[in-house]
């Protein structure tokens, strides 16, 4: 017999504690539940595409895959590659959906970006070595928090990324320069620089960016090619040969610098000393990254070795579809020559779409091409194609200012407190009422007994 005593169950509702994640609901708009139509995600590759047809198709993949993520149990300890997390994996998708929450009337979105964050309080991965303390893929959730910040302007929810990246900045800019890099993959020029720049913006330190500023280089003079214009993955790739002989230059790799360079950019100072630089090398990739995309507009996942393997490639696809689409709405790329370059990414991409509302042919986490089919999916490639769909959408107008503005601080809402302003019980049961009275009461105290920094700070 499973004997349940309702005052302590009433208790645990009244407290709130049924985990945010697990209560997050996803109220779909008309039917973008329901399985894609091929016709959803055909777009012609010489024509600007309807926003509105953009925009459904990001708002059903997003819905699904947070349907999907919703479904799955949080494990303790995490099971590597399963369901929502803090890592660059999981932060990848959000930073996507919290662009996608900017525009969308649809408020899941952003509901599910502050239960994630509010499920992890905020915090980092990396507490448990120096080594993984300065491991940008551990940084990336910070994007996330910025966003969340943005909008509550709650000192709270920044706290903790200000404490990680205050330890990090010694290291990168150590003097003299150490012989090994902080961030030694180019995929590191994604996940952590965009968040140094725009926590300079947000609190107008300008420590972050100086920080950064410095190591950025650095790994750019180890990285870069100048006679391809393109960045190889990390040291052990300046020599490695494809199959038939070529250098290997990944995809997404070069994915990771040219979306991260269009995030970190659009966070700078307009008189930032280095600024011209970086659009200097944001410019040098797209001409190389344009030469290379195939006649289906996509990229594959070895760009000078079309062959080895074979085939298109939906991660770097995306985010050099965003990187084509941002550069020529921000004045950085000629419109003339990137436009049909975009227009058919954005064609190619989508098609890469599969019947249950998530992007195939997305590659595995890892550091190299490697092969990807149809059944591949991935949370990243999911966020790449809501970044590219959402600068897509704004192809047809002009005038993205740089820096970027933050978005609007959301309005006020309710007081949030540990204890839950609950309806009064109408069921007659006494035990019920006398547990719901004194709960409001204890509620009511912390209102009227509490410090509260704005309203009772001297």
């Amino acid at each position: 017999m499973n004997f349940q005593d309702p005052t302590r169950s009433s208790r645990r509702q009244l407290l709130g504690l049924v985990p945010a994640l697990a209560t997050t609901q996803v109220t779909a708009r008309g039917d973008l539940s329901r399985a894609l139509h091929p016709k959803d995600c055909e777009f012609d590759p010489s024509a600007l595409p309807a926003p509105a047809r953009v925009q459904r198709l990001l708002e059903q993949s997003a819905s699904v895959e947070i349907a999907r993520l919703t479904e799955q149990p949080l494990h303790i300890p995490p099971r590597p590659g399963r369901g929502i997390s803090a890592n660059w994996i999981a932060a990848t998708f959000l930073i996507g959906l919290g662009r996608l929450a900017r525009v969308s009337s649809l408020p899941h979105f952003h509901a599910y970006l502050r239960s994630v964050a509010e499920h992890y309080n905020f915090g980092l991965l990396g507490a448990w070595s120096a080594h993984n303390m300065l491991d940008a893929d551990n940084i990336a959730m910070g994007e996330v928090y910025l966003e969340l910040y943005a909008r509550s302007g709650e000192p709270g929810e920044l706290a903790p990324l200000q404490a990680r990246l205050a330890y990090t900045l010694p290291y990168l800019q150590l003097e003299p320069k150490p012989d090994k890099l902080v961030w030694w993959w180019c995929d590191a020029l994604f996940m952590a620089p965009p968040v140094y720049a725009r926590a300079a913006a947000l609190t107008r330190d300008p420590r972050y960016l100086r920080a950064v500023d410095v190591q950025w280089w650095r790994v750019h003079d180890r990285l870069w090619s100048s006679s391809h214009g393109l960045f190889f993955r990390d040291e052990r790739f300046l020599t490695r040969k494809t199959r038939h002989g070529r250098p290997v230059f990944w995809g997404r790799g070069n994915g990771w610098v040219v979306a991260g360079l269009a995030r970190l950019i659009e966070a700078l100072p307009s008189d930032w000393p280095t600024r011209p630089r970086y659009i200097e090398v944001f410019r040098s990739m797209m001409a190389s990254i344009a030469a290379l995309q195939r006649e289906d507009g996509c990229w594959t996942t070895s760009l000078l070795d079309p062959q080895d393997p074979p085939g298109a490639e939906s991660t770097a696809s995306a985010f050099f579809a965003y990187a084509l689409a941002w550069g020529i709405n921000h004045g950085l790329l000629e419109r003339q020559v990137y436009l049909p370059h975009a227009t058919r990414a954005w064609a190619g991409l989508a098609g890469l779409m599969q019947p249950n509302g998530l992007l195939g042919f997305a590659q595995k986490a890892g550091d190299q091409p490697e092969p990807a089919g149809a059944n591949d999916h991935q949370l990243y490639g999911t966020g790449g194609l809501l970044l590219a769909g959402l600068e897509v959408m704004r192809l047809g107008t002009i005038g993205h200012p740089l820096p970027a503005p933050e978005p609007a601080r959301d309005a006020p809402g309710p007081v949030r407190l540990p204890i839950r302003d609950l309806p009064r019980p109408t069921d007659g049961d006494p035990a019920r009422l006398r547990n719901w009275e004194r709960a409001m009461a204890e509620r009511q105290a912390m209102l009227d007994l509490a410090f509260v920094p704005k309203a009772d700070g001297r």
